[in-house]
C-alpha cells in the first residue's frame, strides 16, 4: 500500500472505480423501486376509481329521477380499471423481478427483495379482490 507524507493510505484508482460501481448498482436499483412505486401509485388510483364508479352508481339508482342510472356501464368501466391495475401491477412485479435478478447475476451479489416489491404483491391483491367484487357483483361488508 502506498502512503501520502502523513502517513495516511492513498487509495487507488481501482478502489475508487469499484466504489462507484457499487454505488452504481445501488442507484439502479433504487431508480427500479421508484419505477415500481410509480406503477402501484397508478394502480392504486386505478383500482380506486374502478372499485368506486360501479358503487356510484349503485348509489345513484336510489336517487329520484336517476333509477336509470346505467349501472351496468359503470360496472364494465369499472372493470376495465380493475383489469388494467392488474395488469399493469403484473407487469411491474415481474419486472422488478427480472431486473433484480439481472443486477445481482451482474454485481456478483444478491440483492435483497425490495420493499417496493413487496408492497406491489399487496397491492395487486387487493387489485384482484376487487376485480372479483366486481366480477361475482359482491357487496362489501
Amino acid at each position: 500500500m502506498i502512503f501520502d507524507e502523513d502517513d495516511e493510505p492513498i487509495r487507488s484508482s481501482t478502489d475508487l472505480a469499484e466504489d462507484r460501481t457499487e454505488l452504481a448498482f445501488e442507484r439502479s436499483r433504487l431508480a427500479s423501486d421508484r419505477t415500481t412505486m410509480g406503477y402501484m401509485r397508478t394502480g392504486t388510483s386505478l383500482i380506486g376509481f374502478g372499485f368506486s364508479i360501479p358503487a356510484l352508481f349503485r348509489v345513484m339508482t336510489d336517487v329520484p329521477g336517476l333509477e336509470d342510472a346505467p349501472v351496468e356501464r359503470a360496472r364494465f368501466i369499472g372493470l376495465f380499471m380493475l383489469v388494467l391495475a392488474v395488469l399493469m401491477l403484473s407487469a411491474a412485479i415481474v419486472q422488478q423481478i427480472v431486473f433484480l435478478r439481472r443486477l445481482s447475476d451482474i454485481s456478483g451479489k444478491p440483492f435483497p427483495i425490495s420493499p417496493a416489491l413487496v408492497t406491489a404483491v399487496f397491492v395487486l391483491v387487493v387489485a384482484l379482490y376487487a376485480t372479483a367484487n366486481i366480477l361475482l357483483s359482491v357487496e362489501p361488508y
